[in-house]
């Protein structure tokens, strides 16, 4: 039986947002008077908590290694550098993020109200899911706007318009004082829900990101001292429908084709599939991307003899192929081949051989670096170019990343942070016991350790890298960027297929891959794609959005804006 359940949402009208995103009055009122008289009635309004919509994540296609050829993608104010207070792209964040809060304190508010009425404990998991989702969403609008409204009851339509900016630290106080009297109520299912340890696994993400580095390496620890998950032996399934049910996965959105509730983020099937399988191979891997997975010696393509840039796939770490489609396999039903000169390959379902439509020599919008995605992507969205992926927002690898990190930070403990990461790194070779270990010791080598292997074990997966690059302040250095891929057909040289062996990447010690782009264009070994900014005098923050602040002139702008 999978661990989750689709959810079909009956939202009770009370709960329903109004236009403006910090109203927390409905523009039509409902009596409750005739509801919450039974578990099952809060069990729907918790249920409005978890609709897909609410849980928008960063754009993989901010980070430095994803790409996506189409205008709209790339043309926003993340990759250009115009962020601004009227930007769409933080509009969602905070407007879905105030709803679900809206939302979490008209329910708790219930809770409280008629707990009397009901068996002791009966309330208990529906209060502390609704305390972990909220807790949850005041880390999001922490992480992209520093101070933000702490809001905890139910406003009326004059108080709403009064709301100020609370300190930081009162607002990351109310976060963790949420998440653990969530831990409290919760137990340690491992059902695909706010459980104990998405609670304390939220809370450890969050105060990585707020550097309490402390507060972080304790909650990990629960979760890991739980027992309730594990790593999962296969590194390439749990990103699959299949994978529901392993024991790695924490917390994840659920898509499904049966219920008709399918994913559209960034493109959506067709972007992520190849042209062969009837997809636009639109979103691709960055050459950055290709470059920091390291050898099977342990150390980056720059160092280690093992590197053969004409067969980039060889001698690499084994999350390499399992994130990436490697050239010459077989992939969707095709054998997956990039090559100018490759004008046929085999349909391996038919035996035939078919025109290519995965090298640019056939087909222009082929994947322009060369290279596809294969993490979490199905023959099920190519048969029906659609896609209902579980979208893994929270797993046990992770968990043990930060669990790792807080020790690094926190410069104590740095032989159990060391095993940590070799217990991951294990794993990605099939718990073979045979796997190039991490031996540095000190606490600068563990940390360069640690941040390659954050890009590595998490790449591809719910925009964690973005979040990654702008709290460790090294985003202006990843974003900032001179983006390029294959040369046309006719300029390819094939000797040099499909790297080059004179102009190699550097890897650098915050895991930050650097091609020389300009080398690369200026010798003709590369095609320039598009050019990235990134400010590093206002970025890290995001502006708080206009229209609040005209509506409230009590609250403020982040500096910049």
């Amino acid at each position: 039986v999978m661990k989750y359940v689709i959810l079909k949402f009956c939202i009770l009208l009370v709960l329903v947002v109004s236009c403006e995103p910090l109203d927390q009055i409905p523009e039509t009122a409902v009596s409750t008077d005739g509801f919450f008289n039974e578990p099952s009635e809060f069990e729907i309004s918790l249920n409005a908590l978890y609709q897909q919509r609410l849980w928008i994540q960063d754009i993989k296609t901010w980070n430095d290694d994803s790409h996506h050829r189409g205008g709209g993608f790339i043309n926003n104010a993340i990759s250009r550098a115009t962020l601004n207070p009227t930007s769409s792209e933080l509009n969602n964040t905070w407007v879905l993020g105030y709803e679900a809060i809206k939302t979490a304190n008209a329910l708790l508010a219930e809770v409280e109200e008629r707990r009397s009425n009901f068996a002791e404990g009966s309330l208990d998991r529906i209060e502390g899911e609704a305390r972990a989702i909220r807790a949850y969403f005041y880390g999001r609008l922490l992480a992209k706007f520093g101070h933000v409204p702490l809001i905890t009851t139910v406003l009326t339509v004059e108080e709403s318009f009064e709301v100020v900016r609370a300190p930081l630290d009162e607002v990351k106080a109310f976060m963790y004082s949420e998440f653990d009297r969530a831990a409290e109520l919760l137990s340690d299912s491992n059902e695909n829900r706010a459980t104990r340890g998405f609670a304390l696994g939220m809370k450890a993400r969050y105060a990585l990101y707020m550097e309490d580095f402390a507060i972080a390496r304790d909650a990990a620890k629960e979760v890991i001292d739980s027992g309730t998950y594990g790593l999962d032996p296969d590194f390439s399934t749990m990103f699959t429908k299949a994978g529901a049910d392993s024991p790695e996965p924490i917390y994840f959105i659920p898509y499904s084709f049966e219920l008709g509730i399918t994913w559209n983020q960034n493109g959506g099937a067709r972007g992520h599939i190849t042209r062969n399988a009837g997809g636009f191979g639109a979103i691709m891997p960055t050459w950055e991307a290709m470059g920091i997975f390291e050898c099977t010696d342990g150390q980056t393509i720059d160092q280690s003899p093992l590197y053969d840039p004409h067969d980039p796939f060889e001698n690499r770490d084994p999350r390499m192929t399992e994130t990436i489609v490697a050239l010459e396999t077989e992939w969707l039903g095709y054998i997956y081949q990039s090559h100018p000169d490759s004008l046929e390959v085999l349909q391996t379902t038919t035996g035939n051989r078919v025109r290519n439509n995965d090298t640019r020599a056939n087909a222009i919008f082929a994947s322009f670096t060369g290279f596809v995605w294969k993490k979490g992507i199905e023959q099920s969205w190519a048969d029906n170019r659609q896609a209902d992926p579980n979208v893994m927002l929270l797993r046990y690898g992770d968990v043990l990343l930060m669990y790792a990190e807080a020790l690094i930070e926190l410069n104590e403990n740095l032989g159990e942070a060391r095993d940590v990461l070799n217990e991951l790194r294990n794993r990605a070779y099939g718990n073979s016991g045979v796997y190039p270990e991490i031996t540095e010791t000190d606490q600068a080598g563990l940390r360069t350790r640690l941040r390659r292997e954050r890009r590595v074990e998490l790449m591809f997966e719910a925009g964690l890298r973005f979040q990654d690059l702008m709290r460790w302040r090294v985003a202006g250095r990843a974003l900032a960027k001179t983006l390029v891929g294959l040369p046309a057909p006719q300029d390819q040289d094939r000797e040099q297929w499909p790297f080059n062996d004179q102009i190699l990447p550097v890897v650098d010690e915050d895991g930050i891959v650097d091609v020389k782009p300009d080398e690369l264009v200026a010798n003709g070994f590369a095609r320039l794609l598009e050019s990235y900014e990134f400010d590093e005098n206002r970025m890290y923050l995001w502006p708080i959005p206009a229209e609040d602040i005209l509506l409230n002139s009590g609250l403020t702008q982040n500096p910049g804006y």
